[in-house]
C-alpha cells in the first residue's frame, strides 16, 4: 500500500510493480515498466485491470506515445533527489506529447522538489520518504516564489515587470500585502 499526495489529500493505493516474472490476474492494477510495457503494449492495455506507465531515468517515454491515453496514469521515477532528470520527462510529457493524465512522482525526491515538480507537470506524488509525509500532512509548501521559466498548465502566476521570462507566483502578492 502505497500513499499518494493528489490535489491537497492523502489517499492509499495499491498497484503491482510487474517485471518479467510477475505473474498477476488480468484484473490487477499493474504499474509497469516502460521497457515491459511496450514488449506487449496491446496486451497491457486491453486487460480489464488498469494499467500505469513507470518511466525510468532515461527511458524514451516518447515511444509509448500512442498509448498515453489508455493508462491510468505515469509514474516519473526520482532515484535520487540529486537526479533532475524526472522534471524533464514530466515536462516533456506536458508539453510535447500533450499527456492529460496523471503524472506522478515516485522514488526519492525531496520537499522541496515538490512545488518544483508541480510545475513541471506532476500532478500526484506517492509518498515514500517519512519526512516529506509529515510536513505535507502539517500542511508545509516549500514554494519559492519567483521563476525564470513559465510553469505548466493550472499553475497562475504574473510576469515579473518589465522581464516577461521572469515569473513570480500569485502566492508572492499575497506576502507582499501583509
Amino acid at each position: 500500500m502505497a500513499t499518494i499526495y493528489q490535489n491537497g489529500e492523502f489517499v492509499e493505493e495499491t498497484w503491482v510493480r510487474a517485471d518479467a516474472e510477475t505473474e498477476v490476474s488480468a484484473d490487477t492494477d499493474l504499474l509497469v515498466p516502460l521497457a515491459l510495457f511496450l514488449e506487449d503494449a496491446d496486451a497491457f492495455t486491453s486487460r480489464t485491470g488498469k494499467t500505469a506507465l513507470l518511466v525510468e531515468p532515461g527511458d524514451e517515454v516518447e515511444k509509448a506515445a500512442t498509448y498515453l491515453d489508455q493508462l491510468a496514469y505515469v509514474a516519473v521515477s526520482f532515484p535520487s533527489f540529486a537526479d533532475g532528470r524526472g522534471f524533464s520527462t514530466a515536462r516533456d510529457l506536458r508539453e510535447h506529447l500533450n499527456y492529460q493524465g496523471d503524472i506522478r512522482a515516485v522514488g526519492n525526491y525531496i520537499l522541496d522538489q515538490v512545488p518544483l515538480a508541480r510545475r513541471c507537470g506532476v500532478s500526484s506524488f506517492e509518498i515514500s520518504k517519512p519526512e516529506v509525509l509529515k510536513a505535507l500532512k502539517a500542511g508545509e509548501w516549500p514554494e519559492v516564489t519567483k521563476y525564470l521559466q513559465p510553469a505548466f498548465g493550472a499553475i497562475e502566476e504574473i510576469p515579473e515587470g518589465t522581464r516577461p521570462w521572469a515569473r513570480r507566483s500569485f502566492r508572492d502578492l499575497a506576502v507582499a500585502a501583509e
